[in-house]
């Protein structure tokens, strides 16, 4: 059996990562496990928000941040066939934060710069391709039991473990914890183009959510590429959802007939969208945090900020319950995180969804009347960007 001293975090994601900057900061030891072989590239979250900024100041690293992504000052809800219903422009938050507007910086790379400067860190160590199969509660901590890509069957004892390990998370399976709630019967399809769609689109945002009956449609861009992000119903299959023909006429739907012959398309994915949350975020000493503990809609952007806040509040909780014996702390931000998750997180992304998947025209039209009236509110139009940028959840 191998010792870990403090902490052990599961998952090398932008959450557990995160925390274990977090923690190491703090002084506290961590062990995080991995499951690949290396840091994920995937295209996932891209979107940073005001407040998120404001808690990586500890960090050091938001500078680089800033320098490397692009700065999204405004958002657009459009409608495919009516065009622009409302903008929103965040620089209106200066007042409220140093930080009014979205960046636009993939998480992997995000990943990358915390892990970089974790790597020669003496209280930090990680293990690739090493599988978690069961945590346990015991005398003095926690027993992770994990399986190494050789077959090696590994045990480790950490004072307490972190989920960060995603939707499929092990640790939370071992706690015998599901994640609640339901499925939306639309799936995903995003493409990576580098077609520019700033020219198709007068004034278009770097941030525009598209509504639609049909195909709803966000439209995000971020450094390199646009990403075109279709609401696809969920009978589509997975060869159909692939298919370059189907790709490509998705695609001319969107932009008319004067776009190209056939419009570059760098990457595919599809994934199914889900509002669910665990029934806990705290089993003793093991802790749930991100993907692992709730997972919803991206329409938003509010998935991968509300993971690292769970990190940002979880890990000083866990340093004075390390250094003082009392856990209580804990109990309350482990409990906090998940009224966020529930109030805050779900509450929005739900509404985004909806209203951009919603196929009744009367309903539809009735609530760009709405969003067109909020906009034009000073009052309400501050509320609810206080709200969509997350500095209303966090204050």
């Amino acid at each position: 059996m191998q010792r870990a001293n403090d902490v052990i975090v599961v998952g090398a994601g932008p959450v557990g990562l995160t925390l274990a900057t977090a923690l190491v900061a703090r002084g506290v030891s961590v062990t995080m496990i991995e499951a690949g072989a290396a840091l994920s590239t995937d295209w996932r979250a891209s979107t940073f928000h005001p407040p998120t900024l404001e808690m990586l100041e500890e960090f050091g690293i938001v500078g680089e941040m800033l320098e490397r992504g692009l700065i999204a000052d405004k958002y657009q809800v459009r409608d495919r066939s009516r065009g622009l219903i409302a903008e929103f422009d965040l620089r209106e938050l200066g007042s409220d934060t140093k930080y009014p507007f979205r960046l636009q910086f993939e998480q992997y790379k995000y990943s990358q710069i915390l892990l970089r400067n974790l790597s020669d860190h003496p209280l930090f160590t990680i293990q690739w391709s090493e599988r978690v199969s069961s945590v346990a509660e015991i005398s003095d901590g926690v027993q992770v039991a994990s399986v190494a890509a050789d077959g090696t069957e590994v045990t480790r004892v950490a004072q307490y473990v972190i989920g960060a390990d995603g939707a499929k998370s092990a640790v939370r399976r071992s706690l015998g914890l599901e994640l609640e709630g339901h499925t939306y019967p639309v799936r995903f399809l995003i493409l990576s183009s580098s077609y520019p769609f700033e020219k198709r689109f007068p004034d278009l945002a770097l941030v525009n959510y598209i509504w639609d009956p049909v195909e709803p449609v966000m439209l995000l861009r971020i450094p390199d590429v646009w990403r075109v992000m279709f609401s696809v119903s969920d009978d589509v299959s997975d060869d159909m959802l692939a298919d370059r023909a189907a790709i490509q006429q998705r695609l001319k739907t969107l932009i008319g007939d004067e776009g190209p012959a056939e419009v570059p398309v760098s990457s595919v994915q599809y994934y199914s969208v889900h509002q669910r949350v665990a029934a806990r975020f705290r089993v003793g000493r093991v802790l749930l945090a991100g993907d692992a503990g709730h997972i919803n809609s991206p329409v938003g952007g509010l998935g991968m900020n509300s993971g690292i806040h769970d990190a940002m509040q979880i890990a000083p909780a866990v340093v004075a319950a390390i250094s003082d014996g009392d856990d209580e702390a804990l109990t309350q931000v482990a409990a906090h995180r998940r009224q966020v998750a529930l109030d805050t997180v779900r509450a929005i992304t739900d509404r985004n969804t909806r209203e951009m998947t919603e196929k009744d025209d009367d309903v539809r039209r009735a609530n760009a009347l709405a969003l067109q009236s909020l906009a034009s509110d000073p009052a309400k139009r501050h509320k609810w960007l206080l709200q969509s940028s997350m500095l209303a959840a966090v204050r």
